[in-house]
């Protein structure tokens, strides 16, 4: 519920259930398979490249993919995260694909104000992670952080 009622450091409240403007433009996104629910292991390797492969069956292309926390776990787990990462790889995307992910950490140089316990959304490319990974630029989690934005 708290979620719901937040609002953003200028006071406004962003949640789709913040007005009904906001609920209509995500139910019309859903009744349109706009916004697909991806469960699985992301880490695995059925969940992420079924979901590429019916894309690319498609001809669409990712635009947004929602993580939540789930990568500051991967990177905790082994090589999950790089599994992941390649999973990532395999999704179709443009310069316009975005990450967003959860996270209890602010890049350094933003002005992302984190008040404690709580998670602040952070957004990256989803082309430019792959590439910094291909290149071994990723190492950690920390590295995922530093190229996200506000």
């Amino acid at each position: 519920a708290d979620l719901m009622t937040a609002t953003d450091d200028d006071g406004q409240p962003r949640s789709y259930l913040a007005s009904e403007d906001n609920f209509q433009f995500l139910r019309a996104m859903h009744r349109q398979n706009l916004v697909v629910p991806l469960v699985g292991d992301f880490a695995g390797t059925k969940a992420i490249r079924a979901a590429a492969d019916y894309l690319k069956e498609h001809q669409a292309t990712v635009t947004t993919f929602y993580t939540s926390n789930v990568e500051q776990y991967l990177f905790e787990q082994g090589d999950d995260w790089q599994r992941f990462y390649t999973n990532l790889a395999s999704l179709p995307v443009d310069a316009s694909s975005t990450l967003i992910r959860s996270s209890h950490f602010a890049p350094a140089g933003t002005r992302l104000r984190r008040v404690p316990g709580n998670y602040v959304m952070l957004r990256s490319s989803i082309a430019d992670l792959v590439k910094a990974f291909k290149e071994g630029r990723i190492q950690n989690y920390y590295n995922a952080i530093q190229m996200s934005h506000e």
